[in-house]
């Protein structure tokens, strides 16, 4: 009897004691909530219980996504494996990242026997690669994100995602005031030009795969187009090309559209070369465009201007430059893209200079207006 009040009075003792503020702590139950949700350019949705730190960049259009992922400064840090890619520079990566070389280990077209020993807490890829590459990644139980950024709101979207993402939400919020104050600059200006002063203009793209060389022209719903458009000009190739992705064209469609302008890319950064090379080809001689030296080469310094990579907006300026240089003619491209490098990756001033600016004038003056 005496055990059992024993055990009674060491129950109250112990009621008691838990009771009364300040003599225990008890550790409130977790709820497991994750630390970030985001939602992905596929409109999937992502938990982490924690912000990554193992981040893995691979697939085509690498150096794409890197470029908008290093308008992050914490991209640096959590960054640590990415794949080399032809339009992979490697002279532009270390201007933001010390260690960007020592982390371009995969190699190109990396899968899961790669990926999957490196244990990332994602991987992040572009969202046309979900099929042969993201799914396969998926199914070991390794999370994917996809980004798009082929479209400004796309590029806007995705941006304010990244800024949760890396938990830098304010940077988010800076990047994407910078690109849209620009944009709504330019649109100001030219919103409310008629047809008429609206020249024909072509965006070409020059390709050569062997001996093959071809010229393509970029889908209607694309990020070159846009930026046509925006810039007060009229993009005479779109009524043909409903397409998914760049369509070959031949010399005899250029000749039918007549473009008043043609800005030539080449993504393998020669594009005056090329452009200096067909001028002195007799069939595009016989062009208007090119008889009155308005074929220019798209400005390019580590990659083209034309893209979807951060770089759009500079090239969105220059296009409005030379599409409709009256409207623009205070717009110094030389002060944009000192402004673009210092605030978007925090260059120096001596860093742009000796590092891109240089770039520039030996392929392209950024001063270059419209004849």
């Amino acid at each position: 009897m005496r055990k059992i009040y024993g055990w009674v009075l060491a129950l109250v003792v112990l009621v008691i004691v838990v009771a009364t503020p300040g003599c225990a702590h008890v550790e409130p139950t977790s709820t497991s909530q994750p630390v970030i949700q985001i939602t992905d350019a596929l409109g999937r949705a992502l938990e982490f219980s924690e912000l990554p730190k193992n981040i893995v960049i691979t697939g085509r259009a690498t150096q794409l996504l890197l470029d908008t992922l290093y308008l992050f400064p914490e991209a640096k840090e959590r960054i640590t494996h990415l794949e080399y890619r032809s339009q992979n520079p490697t002279n532009f990566l270390p201007l933001v990242d010390p260690l960007a070389e020592q982390k371009m280990g995969l190699e190109r077209d990396a899968g899961v026997e790669q990926i999957a020993p490196l244990k990332p807490d994602v991987v992040i890829m572009k969202s046309y690669l979900k099929t042969d590459l993201g799914d396969p990644i998926e199914q070991v139980g390794i999370k994917v994100l996809y980004l798009d950024l082929e479209t400004p709101e796309a590029f806007y979207r995705e941006v304010e995602m990244l800024g949760t993402f890396f938990g830098n939400p304010l940077r988010s919020q800076e990047i994407v005031e910078y690109y849209q104050q620009r944009v709504q600059s330019i649109e100001t200006r030219t919103q409310s030009i008629d047809d008429d002063h609206r020249p024909g203009v072509l965006v070409l793209q020059y390709s050569v795969t062997g001996d093959e060389v071809a010229f393509k022209v970029p889908p209607a719903t694309w990020l070159q187009t846009r930026m046509v458009k925006s810039a007060g000009g009229n993009p005479v190739w779109t009524a043909d090309n409903s397409g998914e992705g760049w369509t070959v064209v031949s010399l005899e469609q250029i000749a039918a559209w007549n473009p008043e302008m043609v800005f030539l890319v080449d993504y393998k950064g020669n594009a005056p070369e090329v452009v200096a090379r067909l001028s002195r080809n007799e069939a595009w001689q016989s062009l208007p465009a090119m008889a009155a030296g308005k074929v220019y080469p798209f400005p390019c310094d580590f990659l083209s201007w034309d893209q979807a990579d951060s770089r759009w907006i500079l090239g969105q300026e220059w296009l409005a430059k030379m599409i409709q240089p009256e409207l623009f003619s205070d717009l110094d491209l030389r002060d944009e893209t000192i402004s673009f490098y210092k605030q978007m990756y925090g260059l120096s001033d001596k860093g742009i200079e000796e590092q891109v600016l240089t770039l520039l004038a030996d392929e392209v003056s950024i001063e270059q207006t419209s004849k």
